[in-house]
């Protein structure tokens, strides 16, 4: 353990109280335990996930609490058999699957019994701990060229990753993405890694439908939507956004719906045409340990720029704000830097 967290004990780190109101707190640092590693927080980027949280509160997410998991950072201490060293330079996601379960021994590592049960939370602080599973199987030296900040949007990529996984398409398919967040403008950008060239960007937000347009995507209103695609992804988590994306997808093509709607969402669909247009429906959730690595290797890549999806960095102190302008639509992704 440095010499700094044994004379400074405690920690800033921001709390979600409750929805709707979050406060910037002293507490204590957490103590690395056998296998475990704590990171000194070097860049932790907002989220779609933690903004529905500060919004409508999330199950996952407990509060009082702190919040935030996506990260990077220095290696602060370690605990006993942990497979880092201090001052190491890391990157990494949120959770890792146990391997053991049925659900891993099928190959679907991202419905692993208990993936959840050793999560991260807390990158919204000056130190983070990473639990002995996370720093085995998904915690990665990061490489000096790299940004810190580049380098913490590994977890959200992921889950692009994961989703690009299960689709049985090839890059000459014409491509619509609804939703121009980060994760709608990650799939643009990865797809496009892969040799993807005809992708629609689709959307109301037309400083983020620029973003698609340097990213490679041909940007559009989303109520300007003409033709059917051979791949259609949402990435809005609307009930109505994803009713609507059937009509864009061709007899034979795919349907994927990414974007997360609230816990008891019903959605309704033309039957006939899922059925007799034989419309293959995908709806992939979180990650394995594949698409981390397949994520790992494109942020390695020097090409694959996703700068343009960081609006700004901001100190904790600026939490709540920077919370309430990602809630008006203002800026796309922002980095603490605690």
């Amino acid at each position: 353990m440095s010499q700094e967290i044994e004379d400074h004990p405690t920690m800033r780190a921001l709390i979600l109280e409750e929805p709707g109101t979050i406060g910037l707190r002293q507490v204590p640092i957490p103590t690395a335990g056998p296998g475990e590693v704590l990171v000194r927080v070097k860049a932790a980027p907002t989220c779609g996930t933690d903004l529905k949280a500060f919004l409508r509160g999330h199950p996952q997410i407990p509060m009082p609490g702190v919040f935030g998991h996506e990260y990077s950072g220095i290696v602060a201490a370690v605990g006993s058999d942990a497979p880092f060293e201090l001052g190491d330079h890391v990157m990494g996601v949120h959770s890792a699957p146990c391997q053991d379960c049925a659900w891993c021994q099928k190959g679907q590592e991202n419905l692993c019994d208990s993936i959840m049960a050793t999560k991260v939370l807390g990158s919204y602080a000056e130190y983070l701990l990473i639990p002995a599973r996370v720093a085995k199987l998904n915690l990665f030296h990061k490489p000096a060229w790299l940004s810190f900040e580049r380098a913490a949007l590994l977890e959200p990529l992921a889950c692009v990753a994961h989703g690009i996984e299960r689709l049985k398409t090839n890059e000459d398919d014409r491509v619509l993405i609804i939703g121009p967040g980060a994760i709608g403008l990650m799939f643009v950008a990865a797809l496009r890694l892969l040799g993807y060239r005809n992708i629609v960007l689709a959307g109301r937000n037309q400083t983020r439908l620029a973003i698609g347009e340097r990213f490679g995507a041909e940007s559009v209103a989303l109520d300007q939507v003409q033709g059917h695609f051979d791949l259609v992804i949402e990435c809005t988590g609307k009930v109505e956004v994803w009713e609507r994306s059937l009509d864009h997808v061709r007899r034979g093509g795919n349907l994927m719906l990414f974007g997360g709607c609230p816990a008891g969402s019903k959605a309704c669909f033309d039957t006939s045409r899922m059925h007799y247009d034989e419309i293959t429906l995908l709806s992939p959730f979180h990650f394995g340990t594949k698409a981390v690595r397949t994520a790992r290797s494109w942020l390695l890549d020097p090409e694959f720029d996703l700068s343009p999806l960081v609006t700004a960095e901001r100190d904790l102190s600026e939490g709540e704000a920077v919370f309430r302008d990602l809630e008006a639509g203002i800026g796309l992704k922002y980095i603490f830097r605690p």
